[in-house]
């Protein structure tokens, strides 16, 4: 058989995760000198919390030795391996687990880097789950996650600028010019690293910015197979949200919260849309 390993940036439903018997890796926060394995160690309410408090955080990919741990075993039942992770443009996540194929000497894991992330990096995990499910090879399931790529989109609006600053994602200029004029910025995963899409006066608009921008886009692919509305510790608006992007999208939303290692990097507030296109983007 073939099983599917990620990491814990997917941030997958419980059920689906049983479902396929999917294993999670999961990433590690830093706050103030303690390490913690994201939802294994700390709960995302716990992090939050400490967040909205103002503690340093920071994050850090699993070892070879963790992957390790999670693959000897699976392979050890008789099983291969397809491993699907966060976009090496972000995280060594991927370095990680190639480092422990190399070191468990195998041919029978195929790593993937997903170029994604959240809840894009969860719809391919999914998808790579049904397929291994109907008996496809790993390279043919290698083969269809490359082509989903094109199929699969996360646009986000980060409240709080300062947080893509610190980590990094965005330059200090863009961080500067938004808290001196209080702008917005609508986000999206573009090859893997993340991309400035738009710049909004006010929150209010920002929001319907966001819903506006995916509908443009997907109209362009023939419209929306599947979508989720993405957020952190704000979790009373962002089911607000999903259920005025539902209504705006004519399209079921699934709500996909955000756990620490990605919330760290967008702050306590934000919201998202990801969603799966009928038609792939040709670019």
């Amino acid at each position: 058989m073939i099983k599917i390993v990620t990491d814990s940036t997917a941030y997958l439903p419980d059920e689906i995760i049983k479902k396929f018997d999917i294993k999670v890796v999961p990433l590690y926060v830093e706050i103030n000198g303690k390490s913690y394995r994201e939802r294994v160690d700390i709960s995302d309410d716990e992090f939050y919390a400490l967040l909205k408090k103002g503690y340093s955080v920071r994050t850090s990919q699993p070892s070879t030795k963790d992957f390790i741990s999670v693959y000897e075993p699976v392979l050890n039942e008789g099983n291969e391996i397809v491993s699907i992770h966060i976009s090496s443009k972000l995280s060594g996540t991927v370095n990680a687990a190639n480092s422990a194929k190399a070191f468990l000497g195998t041919d029978k894991i195929t790593v993937i880097d997903s170029l994604s992330a959240s809840e894009d990096l969860a719809y391919k995990v999914e998808k790579a789950a049904e397929l291994a499910l109907k008996g496809r090879s790993r390279a043919e399931i290698a083969k269809y996650i490359e082509q989903y790529y094109n199929y699969v989109f996360g646009y986000f609006l980060p409240m709080d600028i300062e947080y893509l600053k610190k980590g990094g994602r965005i330059n200090n200029l863009q961080g500067m010019v938004s808290n001196m004029l209080r702008l917005f910025f609508i986000v999206h995963l573009n090859e893997g690293k993340i991309d400035l899409l738009q710049i909004v006066r006010s929150e209010k608009r920002a929001k319907r910015g966001l819903m506006r921008s995916v509908k443009r886009f997907s109209d362009r692919l023939s419209g929306i197979v599947r979508g989720g509305v993405v957020f952190g510790g704000n979790v009373e608006e962002g089911e607000i949200y999903r259920k005025e992007t539902e209504e705006f999208l004519n399209v079921p939303m699934r709500s996909a919260r955000i756990g620490p290692v990605l919330g760290s990097h967008l702050g306590p507030r934000f919201l998202g849309i990801a969603f799966v296109t009928k038609e792939g983007f040709k670019k």
